[in-house]
């Protein structure tokens, strides 16, 4: 089984559109939570790779103007398209070589692992200003039906059998003591996505991403045949937030 040599955290491009048209968009209760903690005013923000924007219209859409870095080329033609007409500045770069000004807040939406973790949380912290918030926030896409699960981990084998790929949301902001006031929540749902659907978002999946083409439609055609008309997702969403101390 062949690999694609495209670092993982890259790879997204490839797949734009289908991320646009597959990958959900996030809850007002994900803003509402993070200008509640912030307990002031939030006017400027910088989101840590932004794709084709889902977070950022959920918060551009309160008025909050933000700064949207994004790596990949591809993510962000799609980016500007999806965001005309809000206040948002698109930028084309990674985080590591961002050199910005200080913002009210700093977050990532399922990105900021994909992040340096040498440096990630002290450049968020240097980014912020004076009790300024970070918020990182994602969600899993689990399978509650245990029986669907165990079908769907079958399916996915041999191209994706020991793939150990994970990581945290949070992706270690306690651990570098550098925000005080730390806030984990859950935003619990459940929903219900057609087989189609829920196959599309799993082709905007690194783990699927990295596979030849070949080895990728045979593996998502393998899993949409275990699966049910309808599938039972745990659309869940984690949010760690912090503020610079």
């Amino acid at each position: 089984m062949s690999t694609s040599a495209t670092p993982r955290g890259l790879l997204f491009g490839s797949a734009a559109e289908s991320y646009e048209r597959f990958r959900l968009g996030y809850p007002d209760e994900v803003v509402d939570r993070t200008l509640s903690y912030a307990d002031r005013p939030v006017a400027d923000a910088l989101e840590i790779g932004a794709g084709t924007g889902k977070a950022t219209r959920a918060f551009a859409s309160r008025g909050i103007h933000v700064t949207a870095l994004e790596p990949d080329p591809d993510m962000c033609t799609v980016l500007r398209r999806e965001i005309q007409a809000m206040p948002v500045s698109p930028v084309h770069t990674r985080f590591e070589e961002y050199d910005g000004d200080r913002v009210d807040l700093v977050y990532a939406a399922a990105a900021m692992h994909w992040t340096d973790p040498a440096t990630r949380w002290q450049r968020v912290h240097d980014l912020l200003v004076d009790g300024g918030v970070a918020a990182v926030f994602g969600c899993a896409m689990e399978l509650p039906d245990e029986d669907v699960a165990e079908r769907m981990a079958a399916a996915m084998k041999p191209q994706l059998d020991g793939d150990s790929y994970s990581h945290t949301f949070d992706a270690g902001m306690t651990e570098s003591e550098l925000f005080a006031k730390i806030e984990n929540h859950v935003i619990e749902r459940e929903t219900w996505l057609p087989q189609r659907e829920y196959v599309g978002y799993l082709s905007t999946v690194s783990a699927y991403l990295m596979l030849r083409l070949e080895d990728r439609q045979a593996v998502l055609q393998r899993i949409a045949d275990s699966l049910p008309e309808q599938v039972r997702v745990d659309i869940s969403v984690g949010i760690t937030l912090g503020r610079r101390s």
